[in-house]
């Protein structure tokens, strides 16, 4: 057990250690001083946080951008791109299509969802 507080006492011994040991009494001191109550877990601190300060949880429904470019008229090249977040049902996150077109043939969209 000797062994064991020689080899450990490089940790107790050393000016970095003593620095450290002055600054947490410090901050002890300070806070003693203060008086302040234990304010809980940090549990009880977000859901107070949840429930009194918030709106609500449900507030945020969700968000879509929808960003179309078309390139060309004759033929018709159209290219489109679709995001979507939150809570907006049974939609793909993204969803990109492309759409090709001359005056005797149109051509069914391509859609590939993500």
């Amino acid at each position: 057990m000797a062994d064991l507080t020689s080899s450990l006492s490089f940790l107790t011994d050393n000016s970095i250690a003593a620095a450290l040991k002055d600054v947490y009494g410090s901050f002890s001191e300070r806070r003693a001083a203060l008086g302040l109550p234990n304010p809980g877990t940090v549990d009880n601190i977000a859901r107070e946080v949840q429930k009194e300060v918030l709106l609500s949880n449900f507030m945020f429904t969700g968000l879509r951008a929808d960003l179309t470019k078309v390139f060309g008229m004759a033929p018709l090249f159209r290219m489109s791109h679709a995001f979507a977040m939150g809570s907006a049902g049974n939609m793909p996150p993204y969803n990109f299509s492309a759409m090709y077109g001359t005056p005797k043939v149109y051509s069914v969209p391509i859609c590939i969802m993500v």
